[in-house]
């Protein structure tokens, strides 16, 4: 009787050793998603990015005020229209570049002088 009492015991305590150890494993296991999930929540500042874009579009808009009263001799007022709108596109699709490759600059213009005046060489 006091051989069966003592495996009684022994195993009671195997029991509750193993309970614990199993808790104490999960709850280590539940941590380690959250010391993952805190390197992947590193934000990005888009604040430069922002910068550059309200910088260029004000100078743009500036630009577009300008040509709109006193227009270019060689330009008709469809061809400024059109011209005006891919530049205001390009600007928005750099923009959005740059916002999804978390850029700190807008990218640079695809479109060749697109400032510069018809017939104006001076940039080759």
């Amino acid at each position: 009787m006091r051989i069966n009492r003592s495996v009684q015991a022994v195993t009671v305590l195997t029991t509750l050793a193993t309970l614990a150890a199993c808790s104490s494993g999960r709850g280590g296991m539940r941590e380690q998603p959250d010391a993952n999930h805190a390197s992947v929540s590193v934000q990005w500042d888009s604040g430069p990015l922002d910068q550059a874009y309200h910088h260029e579009r004000s100078d743009m808009d500036a630009r577009h005020s300008q040509e709109i009263a006193s227009p270019r001799a060689d330009e008709s007022s469809d061809q400024r229209v059109q011209r005006q709108a891919a530049e205001d596109q390009d600007l928005e699709h750099r923009y959005a570049q740059g916002k999804a490759s978390h850029s700190q600059t807008l990218p640079p213009s695809d479109r060749q002088g697109h400032d510069d005046k018809p017939g104006d060489k001076s940039h080759e």
